[in-house]
């Protein structure tokens, strides 16, 4: 059976898609595997909907950074009711993480409280989670040091120390292709192979103008194996093999 391109972090609910998205789930039936993340309830109500006989499109459960910043605490609560009572029935963890840009200290703690309790419920359901973290990469490692999780870094942020950090506490860094445009080459160069995904993050990160989608990930290939200096096949193959490890096994 051949390797499929694998799409770690996608959201393509986001209504970017709506009047597209028959012909771009057409196009991705064969050949992908999509992890389509939520970031709220009504979100994850809708691409756990969506995913019903699209064994492509893998639902993920998600409470996003950003929105635990915004909300009440009692809202929030209920939020993580809905995340608590329906994990079980989600492929995966994602989009959930900690985000400190342009937040005040009540917000921050806010959000570290929930993300504890997520990955605690992670843990409990033995779930992957996909984790969001902008300037907010080290308290994402002592949170994820203090549970049994597989834990994959989505669109990781780091320098080559954290690196060094993140994969000496076991968890897997996703390349997006967004880095077509960053130019984090040493950081691409020097993930461990067998730690190694890739992702869109559609429809944002786009390697080029255009509203992006999972179709990017041949790009992504090549230009991570250009720097790697290996072969496209390889690399699919690799992370194709990533994926299975780390979800099945």
């Amino acid at each position: 059976m051949e390797d499929k391109f694998i799409d770690v972090h996608a959201h393509l609910s986001d209504p970017s898609f709506t009047d597209r998205k028959k012909e771009l789930f057409s196009m991705l039936k064969d050949s992908y595997l999509v992890l389509n993340a939520g970031e709220n309830s009504v979100q994850d109500r809708k691409i756990l909907d969506e995913s019903r006989n699209l064994s492509f499109l893998l639902p993920c459960i998600g409470l996003h950074p950003n929105e635990i910043a915004r909300m009440a605490y009692e809202d929030a609560e209920k939020e993580l009711a809905y995340f608590s009572q329906n994990i079980a029935d989600f492929f995966a963890v994602s989009e959930v993480g900690l985000d400190y840009r342009g937040k005040d200290t009540y917000q921050m703690e806010q959000e570290k409280e929930f993300f504890y309790r997520i990955l605690e419920l992670s843990e409990i359901n033995k779930k992957v989670c996909i984790i969001h973290s902008r300037k907010a990469i080290e308290d994402v490692f002592d949170a994820v040091s203090g549970f049994k999780v597989k834990a994959i870094l989505h669109n990781f942020e780091g320098n080559l120390r954290n690196l060094k950090k993140a994969e000496e506490l076991g968890l897997y860094i996703s390349v997006s292709t967004g880095f077509i445009r960053f130019k984090k080459d040493n950081v691409i160069k020097n993930i461990a192979l067998d730690r190694l995904f890739t992702e869109t993050d559609s429809p944002v990160l786009s390697p080029d103008s255009g509203i992006n989608t999972p179709l990017n990930l041949p790009k992504l290939l090549n230009y991570i194996s250009s720097i790697r200096n290996m072969g496209v096949n390889d690399l699919k193959s690799a992370v194709y093999n990533n994926f299975k490890r780390v979800f099945y096994d």
